[in-house]
């Protein structure tokens, strides 16, 4: 088995309404590319927002995205490493997935090295600078926040982040100039600091373009494109899943 492949998905929100195509067959797309790699791969990276919401009570985590669980702690089981980092959607991730599902979650954004390369990844909304956002960052991953989302029942938590995600956003991501100047920006601040790669999520759509010296991934989406991007032999190539 020559496990020479490393993997890079994200934005696949489990639990979302499927107002795009049904969630179960969102989730049958997923679980045949993540048997598909289970024999050449050396490394998956979830680069946030696998979940729309993800909340993990003392003895109770939300329901959906079961089945994908289940296939990622058999990617673990076969040798596969599995990287989660999250997302604006996903940011309380707990100790279930490290210790049932059998995941790393290092905290996001990383830099990792493969194949000659140094990849920076990172969600994606990290990128913005605004203090609007970076005080919502700070409060939502406050202990105090979260002792206080942890008081409410799971059903009340869950239907207070369904209420507040809409598929619309999913739809509106696109390549505004004010989105490429915030993703040009991060990504040519981390190749100045030594990036070759830097891959995010985030935006929905699909982008691989040179800056400066390296270069910037976009890795699109798993509600409508079901794309990926793959290193192999030193170069990485975006691309979508389709079934055989």
């Amino acid at each position: 088995m020559n496990r020479n492949r490393v993997y890079f998905i994200s934005d696949v929100h489990l639990g979302v309404k499927g107002e795009v195509r049904d969630s179960r067959l969102q989730e049958d797309s997923l679980i045949g590319f993540l048997r598909s790699i289970r024999d050449d791969a050396e490394v998956l990276y979830i680069v946030g927002d696998l979940f729309d919401f993800w909340f993990e009570y003392r003895s109770v985590v939300p329901s959906c995205g079961g089945r994908v669980l289940f296939e990622l702690h058999g990617l673990v089981e076969s040798g596969v490493r599995v990287v989660y980092l999250p997302g604006n959607h996903d940011v309380w991730l707990g100790p279930y997935l490290e210790r049932e599902v059998g995941v790393e979650l290092p905290g996001g954004p990383l830099t990792v090295h493969h194949q000659g390369l140094t990849i920076f990844l990172a969600h994606g909304d990290e990128f913005r600078k605004d203090w609007k956002f970076r005080f919502s960052r700070l409060v939502l991953k406050s202990a105090f926040c979260i002792g206080l989302f942890r008081l409410l029942h799971p059903d009340i938590g869950a239907w207070l982040a369904r209420s507040t995600s809409q598929i619309s956003e999913y739809r509106a991501q696109t390549q505004t100039s004010r989105n490429r100047n915030v993703l040009m920006s991060g990504a040519r601040e981390q190749i100045r600091k030594g990036a070759d790669v830097v891959i995010c999520g985030h935006y929905h759509y699909l982008l691989q373009e040179p800056v400066g010296h390296g270069q910037l991934i976009v890795l699109g989406d798993w509600v409508s494109q079901d794309s990926f991007a793959v290193l192999e032999n030193g170069v990485i190539a975006l691309k979508k899943w389709e079934p055989s």
